[in-house]
C-alpha cells in the first residue's frame, strides 16, 4: 500500500500580543484550516493533521518548528493574518533549517490582501482567497511532479520576485464542501467565558457580504460576493456539532447572517424546529433588524447578536461606506432591547480623517445605545482594503515591516494612524472609552 504524504495544517499563536508565547483567556476555533483539511482528505489520498498553536505550547519559533517536523509533514500549509505573518516566517524559517526538502504553503487574508510581499524565501507557495481548489490541485501537481506553475489562485516565487497567478472562479455550490475535520481539532479548548459557558465551536452558513466597508477585510477574500448554504445543509452541520460532539453553543462567522434575511428567519425557525437547545451569536447590520428577525433569533438560542456601529458620525459613516445611519442604529438596538435579543456594538478609534470631536461623538454616541457590551477597536488597516490603499498613498505603509504587521491587532497599539490625532491620544480614549464602560456596568 502506497503511504499517503502527510499534510500538516498549522495555526500560528497570538505572540504579537504576548511578545511571546502563551494561552489566551478566549481561543476561537481553527475553523478554517480544519475545512480546508477535511475538503483535502476527501479530495485525494493525503493524511492530514492540524497543529493549534492556541493550544499547543510553543514557547518559541524553533520549537514550534520542531513539533510541527515531529508530525512527519510533506506539506506544511499556514493561514494567517497580517499580525500573524511575521511569528510564520519565523517558524517556516526554522523548519526550512531543519528539512530543505519540505514545502511550505501559507494563506489566508494577508496573503491574499499583500501577495506580492508575501513569499518569503522559507515559503514555497501562497494561495489566494478561496483556498480549497487550488491547495488539492497544488499538492496532486507536487505529488505527480507536475508544473504547478499555471494553477489559479496561486503565488509563486521566481528570480524576479513573486508571481501572481489569476483567480478562479468562486465556488458555486457550498453545500458540496464537507464540514470541517473536527476531529483533528481540540474543540474543548476552544472557550470565551464572556459569551459562554462552556466550549464552543463556529460555522459559516455563508460566504462573503456584498456592502463594501472601507475597513473590511471581507472583500479582500470574497470580492462583495455573497453565497449562501441551504438551510437543511446549515442544520446538519449543527446536529452533527450537537449530535457527534456534545457542543451547543455556537458563533456563526458569518460577515452578514441576515444578508437575506427570508432565509435566515427560516434557519433560525429550523434549528428552533429542531430542539437543538443551542446558545449562539451572529452578526448583523442595523438596517437589517425587524421584529420578524429579531423574534426568529430570539426563539431559536441567539445569546448575542453583533453589530458593527464604527461611527457616532454621520459623515464618518458615509465616508467608510457603511449605508446605515445614526437614527437606523438607534432604532435597531432599541428594537433589540424590546424583544429581548442581548446586543454587542463595535465601534472603530481612529477612521481616516477622525478628529477629538468626531471620537468623542463615537464614544458618547456608545453610551447612548447602551448596548450590552460595546467594543472600541483602533483602526487596523488590513492588507487589500480601502483603508490600507490609502495608508500606501500616504506614505506610511512600511513593506515587509514585522513590526508594523504585528501591531495591526485592534488594541493597546496603533499601526497605522489615519486620523488628525496623535497614537498617544488614540490609546488614551481607547483605554478611556473601556474604563467608562465598565463603570457604567457597575452602578
Amino acid at each position: 500500500m502506497t503511504k499517503r504524504a502527510k499534510v500538516v495544517f498549522v495555526r500560528p499563536p497570538n505572540l504579537q500580543k504576548s511578545g511571546g508565547w502563551a494561552k489566551q483567556g478566549v481561543i476561537r476555533c481553527p475553523l478554517n484550516i480544519a475545512m480546508l483539511a477535511s475538503y483535502v482528505r476527501e479530495k485525494g489520498p493525503y493524511e492530514c493533521e492540524l497543529i493549534d498553536f492556541e493550544v499547543v505550547p510553543g514557547r518559541s519559533p524553533l520549537e514550534m518548528s520542531q513539533l510541527i517536523l515531529d508530525a512527519g509533514p510533506k506539506y506544511v500549509c499556514f493561514t494567517t493574518l497580517s499580525p500573524r505573518f511575521p511569528t510564520v516566517v519565523r517558524i517556516a524559517r526554522e523548519l526550512k533549517k531543519c528539512d530543505g526538502a519540505l514545502t511550505v504553503i501559507v494563506g489566508g487574508p494577508h496573503v491574499t490582501g499583500a501577495p506580492r510581499t508575501s513569499l518569503d524565501e522559507s515559503i514555497d507557495f501562497g494561495v489566494l482567497g478561496e483556498g480549497e481548489e487550488a491547495l488539492v490541485e497544488l499538492l496532486d501537481a507536487l505529488e505527480a511532479g507536475r508544473d504547478a506553475s499555471s494553477i489559479p489562485n496561486l503565488v509563486l516565487r521566481s528570480p524576479q520576485g513573486a508571481i501572481v497567478n489569476t483567480t478562479r472562479p468562486y465556488i458555486q455550490d457550498i453545500d458540496a464542501l464537507p464540514f470541517p475535520a473536527w476531529d483533528l481539532m481540540k474543540p474543548d479548548e476552544y472557550v470565551d467565558p464572556a459569551y459562554f459557558n462552556g466550549p464552543h465551536l463556529a460555522l459559516f452558513s455563508s460566504r462573503g457580504c456584498p456592502h463594501d466597508c472601507t475597513f473590511c477585510a471581507s472583500r479582500v477574500t470574497w470580492e462583495r460576493r455573497l453565497r449562501v448554504r441551504s438551510v437543511g445543509n446549515v442544520i446538519a452541520e449543527l446536529e452533527a456539532i450537537v449530535g457527534d460532539l456534545g457542543i451547543r453553543n455556537v458563533m456563526f462567522w458569518d460577515d452578514n447572517f441576515a444578508a437575506r434575511k427570508k432565509r435566515a428567519i427560516e434557519l433560525c425557525r429550523a434549528m428552533a424546529d429542531r430542539k437543538l437547545d443551542l446558545d449562539y451569536t451572529v452578526q448583523i447590520r442595523a438596517d437589517q433588524v425587524s421584529e420578524d428577525l429579531l423574534e426568529a433569533l430570539k426563539g431559536s438560542g441567539c445569546g448575542f447578536a453583533a453589530i458593527g456601529v464604527e461611527s457616532g458620525n454621520d459623515q464618518k459613516l458615509a465616508e467608510i461606506g457603511k449605508n446605515e445611519t445614526k437614527d437606523q442604529f438607534r432604532a435597531a438596538i432599541a428594537l433589540m432591547k424590546k424583544v429581548g435579543v442581548p446586543s454587542i456594538a463595535s465601534y472603530i478609534i481612529g477612521l481616516p480623517g477622525d478628529t477629538h470631536e468626531t471620537i468623542q461623538e463615537t464614544i458618547d454616541f456608545a453610551f447612548e445605545l447602551d448596548a450590552d457590551q460595546s467594543k472600541f477597536m483602533i483602526l487596523a488597516p488590513y492588507p487589500g482594503t480601502a483603508v490600507y490603499r490609502m495608508a500606501m498613498e500616504k506614505g506610511l505603509v512600511r513593506p515587509g515591516d514585522f513590526d508594523q504587521l504585528e501591531s495591526l491587532n485592534y488594541y493597546d497599539s496603533v499601526a497605522i494612524n489615519l486620523s488628525e490625532v496623535s497614537d498617544e491620544d488614540l490609546l488614551r480614549y481607547q483605554d478611556e472609552a473601556y474604563a467608562r464602560f465598565d463603570a457604567s456596568r457597575q452602578t
